[in-house]
């Protein structure tokens, strides 16, 4: 449609599928984390206002691959209908904000990343959203890179790590 009254208010849904969960009564709220060098580092959490439950935070930080909020069936039915808190970060590495965040986690700045995700988690349980012990994380393929090295460097922050394919031998991914 042209003119004055195209437009999303004007627009009629001809099919749609069936909800995979309830999603009433969710809200989806961006913070901020700052890195250990200053940088600014977005996070969103999905939850419902009143939920007490355990945390799962998700990131990928690598090739340029953003992470935003978006519907999962699920994530909906196997963890927020359940009362749990759903969190995605936007640690460098990724392509949230373009080519330069992208490649200031790459090569010798890959630990950017690490700390980015760092800082989500501590920022995470600084403002209360889950109690210590009870953040989980959740990362798969370079995801589960970010894991293993969690794992290594702050286990302390997370009450479970979960990698899913992880890429851990960067030293031959080249030659996969």
């Amino acid at each position: 449609r042209k003119g004055a009254e195209a437009g999303p208010s004007n627009l009629t849904a001809m099919k749609q599928l069936q909800p995979l969960f309830d999603a009433s009564g969710l809200e989806t709220r961006q913070h901020e984390a700052t890195s250990i060098d200053g940088t600014r580092v977005l996070y969103y959490v999905t939850r419902r206002p009143d939920s007490d439950g355990p945390a799962l935070l998700y990131a990928y930080g690598g090739f340029g691959i953003s992470v935003l909020p978006t519907y999962q069936g699920s994530v909906g039915a196997a963890w927020l209908e359940r009362g749990g808190t759903y969190i995605e970060a936007n640690i460098r590495g990724g392509g949230e904000f373009g080519p330069a965040w992208s490649q200031a986690a790459r090569g010798g700045c890959r630990l950017r990343a690490y700390e980015d995700l760092e800082a989500v988690a501590e920022d995470v349980l600084r403002r209360g959203l889950c109690e210590p012990g009870r953040l989980g994380l959740l990362g798969r393929s370079n995801g589960g890179l970010l894991v293993g090295n969690m794992l290594a460097r702050r286990q302390d922050l997370f009450g479970a790590l979960v990698g899913e394919v992880p890429l851990l031998d960067m030293r031959v991914y080249h030659r996969l």
